[in-house]
C-alpha cells in the first residue's frame, strides 16, 4: 500500500506587515449623480466620524467588540462572519460593530469596496466582482456538507485565485511506478496546486490537498500553525496597489468617516438621464435574462446577460468595417430610490455571430444583497442613435432559497 509523499515546500514565511498608514476615508461631493439618489439622500443624518473602541488594553478592546457583535443580526453578522472575513482589517471590523443603522452599515460596505477598487472612478470594481465570482465557483466546484469557499480548497481559491496548474489523482489509480517500487496505485485521493507566485507567500508555490477519507473534503497537507500563518492569515488590502497587513496594536488609530462612497464618473450621460427620467423608448429591441448563482448568507451574484439585436443598419466605412456598436448602461436600485449597482459598457457586433447559439453580447455581474429592486436599462445604436429602454422589478433570491432550487 502506497505511503502517501509529502510535497516538497518552496514557499518563504510570511514576514510580519504594518499598518502603513491609517485609512481615512474622507467624503467626496458625488458628483454626476442621479436625481433619483439625490432624492434618495435627502433628509438622511449627515456623516459622522466613528473612531475604533477604547479601552485600556487590547483584551479590554476585544471583549468591546465582542459585545457588539453579538447584538449584530442578519445581513450584517452574515456579511461580516462570510463575505470579508479574510478581507477585513481589525479597524475596519471595529468600526462596523459600532454602526448604528442599516444606512449607515450601507454606507460603509459602499466605502469598503470602493478603497480597494483598483481605479474608484470606473464603475466596473474588479476586486469585488472576483472576489465573489471566486466565491461562487468554489461553492460549485468545492462544496461538501459546507459551502465551498469554506473548506481549504475554496479558502485557497477565494484568496489566490486559480492555480496556474493542477495535478489531480484518485484513489485506485495506476502510479506508473516500476513495479519493483511496491507503489502500484494510489492509496488515497490527492491534489497538488502549484502557482507560479503567490504574493505574500512566495514564489513556485506547490499546495497538496488531501482527500484520506474520501468523503470529498479535501485538507490542506501543513501543520494548522502554518497554515494559519502563511496560507490563510487574512490579506486586508486596505491600499489599490498591494495587499496590507495590520498589526493589533494599531487597532485604536482607526477611524472611518461615515457618508455616501465616491461615485464613479459615468460616461454614458445621455442613456443615464434616460433610466432616470424613465424614459420609455423601444426603437432599439433588445432582451435580458438574470440568472442567480449562491455566493453567502449575505448576498447573491446577479449575472445579467442582455442580448442584442442581431440585424441593425450600420454605416459604411472606409476601411471596410461593419460592425454594429452599441452603448449600454444599467442600473439596480432599491425601491426606495437607493442605487445599488450602475453599469454601462461599448459592444461592438461583427454581424458573424452564429445565431443557432442564441449566447449573451454582453453580461453585468452584481453582488447584492437579496431581495426586491428596480432593473432599468438603457441601449443605444451608436451608429444611427436609435435607443432603447427597459425598466422592471427583479426579486434576488437568498442563499437557502436558491440552494433548495437545486
Amino acid at each position: 500500500m502506497k505511503q502517501h509523499r509529502s510535497t516538497i515546500w518552496s514557499v518563504a514565511l510570511l514576514c510580519g506587515f504594518c499598518l502603513q498608514s491609517a485609512v481615512v476615508a474622507q467624503e467626496e461631493q458625488i458628483t454626476g449623480s442621479s436625481t433619483e439618489q439625490q432624492e434618495s439622500d435627502r433628509g438622511k443624518t449627515g456623516p459622522r466620524t466613528v473612531p475604533c473602541f477604547e479601552a485600556i488594553d487590547r483584551a479590554s478592546s476585544k471583549q468591546l467588540e465582542d459585545k457588539e457583535f453579538a447584538n449584530l443580526r442578519g445581513f450584517a453578522r452574515f456579511w461580516l462572519t462570510e463575505d470579508v472575513v479574510d478581507l477585513i482589517s481589525p479597524e475596519e471590523r471595529c468600526t462596523f460593530l459600532q454602526l448604528a443603522t442599516d444606512e449607515e452599515r450601507s454606507q460603509f460596505i459602499e466605502q469598503f469596496w470602493s478603497r480597494r477598487a483598483p481605479d474608484p472612478t470606473l464603475l466596473d470594481n474588479s476586486f469585488k466582482q472576483a472576489h465573489y465570482e471566486r466565491i461562487v465557483f468554489a461553492d460549485e466546484k468545492y462544496g461538501t456538507q459546507m459551502p465551498g469557499w469554506k473548506t481549504d480548497r475554496g479558502r485557497v481559491y477565494v484568496t489566490f485565485g486559480r492555480p496556474d496548474s493542477i495535478e489531480s489523482h484518485r484513489a485506485g489509480e495506476k502510479t506508473g511506478s516500476p513495479p519493483e517500487d511496491g507503489v502500484e496505485t494510489y492509496q488515497y485521493s490527492f491534489e497538488v496546486w502549484r502557482y507560479r507566485h503567490l504574493e505574500g507567500v512566495g514564489e513556485h508555490v506547490e499546495l497538496e490537498f488531501v482527500n484520506p477519507s474520501e468523503s470529498g473534503d479535501y485538507h490542506l497537507a501543513m501543520p494548522a500553525e502554518m497554515k494559519d500563518e502563511l496560507i490563510f492569515a487574512p490579506r486586508y488590502n486596505l491600499g489599490r496597489s498591494s495587499r496590507v497587513g495590520v498589526t493589533a496594536e494599531s487597532a485604536q488609530s482607526f477611524e472611518l468617516f461615515i457618508g455616501p462612497a465616491p461615485t464613479p464618473l459615468v460616461q454614458f450621460k445621455d442613456l443615464e438621464a434616460m433610466v432616470v427620467s424613465r424614459i420609455v423608448r423601444d426603437q432599439v429591441r433588445f432582451s435580458y435574462q438574470i440568472e442567480f448563482a449562491k455566493a453567502t448568507n449575505a448576498t447573491t451574484l446577479a449575472r445579467i446577460l442582455v442580448y442584442l439585436p442581431s440585424e441593425q443598419p450600420s454605416s459604411p466605412s472606409n476601411d471596410g468595417d461593419s460592425s454594429t456598436r452599441f452603448e449600454v448602461f444599467g442600473r439596480i436600485s432599491k425601491p426606495s430610490g437607493w442605487v445599488v449597482e450602475t453599469f454601462e459598457r461599448k459592444i461592438s457586433l461583427d454581424g458573424r455571430r452564429n445565431s443557432a447559439q442564441y449566447q449573451p453580447d454582453s453580461q453585468f455581474n452584481a453582488a447584492i444583497v437579496p431581495g426586491t429592486y428596480r432593473l432599468a436599462i438603457a441601449v443605444k445604436n451608436m451608429v444611427t442613435g436609435k435607443t432603447g429602454t427597459l425598466n422592471t422589478a427583479i426579486h434576488v433570491p437568498s442563499y437557502e432559497k436558491i440552494n433548495a432550487k437545486k
